[in-house]
This record gives C-alpha cells, sequence and structure tokens, in this order.
C-alpha cells in the first residue's frame, strides 16, 4: 500500500487532469478517430448482474488495454478480482468509492465498462474522469508503439543508406556500362532514402510532441 500523501496526490491527478485536456486537439491526425469511441451510458453484464455503466471501446489489443488498465489501478492503490470482474477503489472528497471494472472484446473491438454497482448519479462525474484518464494512458500507449516503429524504419533505412554510401564508388572504378548504370541506380537510391529519413525524421518529431501534450 502506497503514502497516504503519494495516494492523495494520484487521486488529484485523477480527477482533475481530465479537465486540464479536455477539448485540446491532443490527436494532431495521429491517432485516427475510430481508435478511440467517445464514452457512453449502457446497461451491463457483470458476472450475472446487470448494471449501468459508462464505457468506452477502442481497437487496441485487448491483451494491452487490460495490462495498462490492471497497471493503473495498482498504482492507485488497491485492485482484487472476482472472475473477469476489477474490483478497485478510489478516494472521493473524503469517502471510498467501491468500483467495477469489466474489459471485454466486442465486434473485433475492446471495451471497458466501469459501474460503482448503483444507478449512475453522483459518481458519474467521477467515473467519467476514471475513463477519460484511462483513454490518455492508452493514447500515450498507442503514440509510444508508433514512434517505435518509426524508429525501427529509420534504423533500416539508415543501414540500407550507408550500405550504398560504402559500396557504390566502388561500382563506379569497375568502369562497365553495367556498373556504370548500377552506380546511377544506387545513387538514385539514396535520394530516395534520403527523403524517406526526412520525412520519417519529421514524423517521429510530430509525434513526440502530440506524446508531451497528453
Amino acid at each position: 500500500m502506497m503514502p497516504s500523501n503519494s495516494f492523495f496526490r494520484k487521486v488529484i491527478f485523477l480527477f482533475f487532469f481530465p479537465l486540464l485536456v479536455f477539448g485540446l486537439d491532443v490527436n494532431n491526425k495521429k491517432i485516427p478517430d475510430l481508435v478511440f469511441s467517445e464514452i457512453e451510458i449502457s446497461r451491463q453484464e457483470f458476472n450475472n448482474s446487470i448494471y449501468t455503466a459508462q464505457s468506452f471501446s477502442s481497437l487496441i489489443p485487448l491483451a494491452i488495454i487490460k495490462y495498462e488498465v490492471e497497471k493503473f489501478y495498482n498504482n492507485l492503490g488497491y485492485l482484487t478480482k472476482e472472475k473477469k470482474i476489477l474490483i478497485h477503489s478510489i478516494n472521493n472528497k473524503s469517502e471510498e468509492l467501491n468500483l467495477k471494472s469489466f474489459i471485454t472484446k466486442k465486434n473485433k473491438k475492446s471495451i471497458i465498462y466501469i459501474t460503482d454497482s448503483k444507478k449512475l448519479g453522483s459518481n458519474e462525474a467521477t467515473i467519467k474522469n476514471l475513463l477519460l484518464s484511462i483513454k490518455k494512458i492508452l493514447m500515450r500507449r498507442y503514440l509510444n508503439d508508433y514512434i517505435k516503429e518509426i524508429e525501427s524504419d529509420i534504423k533500416k533505412i539508415d543501414r540500407k543508406q550507408n550500405k550504398l554510401i560504402l559500396k557504390n564508388p566502388k561500382y563506379l572504378e569497375m568502369n562497365s556500362t553495367f556498373f556504370y548504370k548500377l552506380f546511377q541506380k544506387n545513387e538514385s537510391k539514396k535520394i530516395h532514402l534520403k527523403v524517406s529519413l526526412e520525412k520519417l525524421y519529421q514524423e517521429l518529431d510530430e509525434s513526440k510532441e502530440v506524446y508531451n501534450k497528453i
């Protein structure tokens, strides 16, 4: 169990951070709209009991969402499991709020439902803020994975470019029509790779900028 002051700071972050980012264009076209849905209210079954719950869906794989959500709940200080249901609690205005989460997959989308096991009322805003915080975590995970892919592509192109730089002068020295054409072809490839690298570095910088804004 974490110290109470650390827990308190996390709770403050949980409730107020979504208010800071709400309405901010964090996507900046780096996260397609179809990756995350808006938050909705519906009736959902939790281990044979039906409750009113809030939820959002995502195209992020179910395993990744489960990992990130469970890590988040553990950082808040309390998490247990009852079959497929996550039971967790947070402090809301000096009282403990007991919540249940259910993460599942429907129609190729991963969905996270959260309920307080009651009719949504005074806790509706708290649950919505909790979901907004989870969405923020998943956005950062999505962008982080995207950044890793860009960095991997940059390394691959760097290797190809370095290989051409080392080999091409030797082809020209061989003084034959075939190697002369091969030299010209490789020079053209070098330019293409340079342009690709420039675009990838630009995309990398823009993605990191968006990541830091979330």
